[in-house]
């Protein structure tokens, strides 16, 4: 009789102690839960903050880059260059440089008057970000007109003029991106950022949540080159000198 109810004491205590178990199990999958939710809900306003956006920046101006050659490392900037946003369409559906290009092109310009070097325009967009150039008084331009994606930005300009180090043009986002893309190249850069075509703005929602998209795509592009590189970028060899002259015409591209 003792026995039994010994056993039967023994087993109680076991199912109370995986009874104990199991709640404290569950108290911690409910407070994960609301700290994960928490997290998530927190992230998802941020996004029409300036607090997302400004947080990717500062991550991004600190991410290090490829080992670079001694001769870029030593080398005094001799060049600007600077990467096409993209092409659209005006009211009479007459291609012209879009807010990312245009704010690019006007940024070198300024950069230009402080300090006169060579500028030299890459992508698809260079015939009209030359002769916005042009007709703002900044004679001869040098044009690489086949890349099309980042990652010919950085070889393309590299085959079209021998560079060690540059000052760099396009946007803050695209800015970490770029760099490690010439520096994989063997050239050196110094960030010239260009603004967005909207301010970030505490009262503006909806321009912040541009920034934030932008800074959205760029982690995903950023990452994609680290794991699984494109196979959409062409090598140097695969163009000719000809083609890196050539304009491409009505070439668009949105982000790059």
């Amino acid at each position: 009789m003792r026995s039994r109810r010994s056993w039967t004491n023994k087993l109680s205590r076991h199912y109370l102690r995986s009874a104990e178990r199991v709640i404290k199990l569950f108290r911690i999958i409910n407070m994960l839960f609301l700290l994960g939710s928490t997290v998530i809900i927190l992230i998802l306003i941020s996004l029409f903050t300036p607090l997302f956006s400004r947080a990717v920046i500062y991550v991004f101006v600190h991410l290090p880059l490829p080992a670079l050659p001694a001769t870029a490392v030593n080398a005094p900037p001799t060049a600007y260059v600077v990467l096409g946003g993209g092409l659209t369409n005006d009211n009479n559906n007459q291609i012209i440089l879009n807010g990312y290009s245009l704010n690019r092109i006007r940024t070198v310009a300024t950069a230009y008057h402080d300090l006169p070097l060579p500028i030299i325009l890459s992508g698809a967009e260079a015939p009209w970000m030359s002769q916005w150039l042009i007709e703002h008084g900044i004679e001869e331009p040098i044009s690489e007109n086949a890349s099309m994606n980042t990652c010919e930005n950085a070889r393309f300009t590299a085959k079209r003029v021998p560079l060690y180090h540059v000052y760099l043009v396009t946007d803050t986002y695209h800015m970490a991106r770029a760099r490690r893309q010439f520096a994989l190249n063997g050239i050196k850069s110094k960030p010239i950022n260009a603004p967005l075509p909207v301010r970030r703005d505490w009262m503006e929602p909806a321009q912040n949540l541009s920034h934030s998209r932008r800074a959205v795509y760029e982690i995903a592009a950023y990452l994609r080159d680290i794991l699984r590189p494109q196979v959409n970028c062409r090598r140097a060899e695969d163009v000719s000198t000809q083609q890196l002259l050539t304009p491409r015409g009505s070439a668009v591209k949105t982000f790059d």
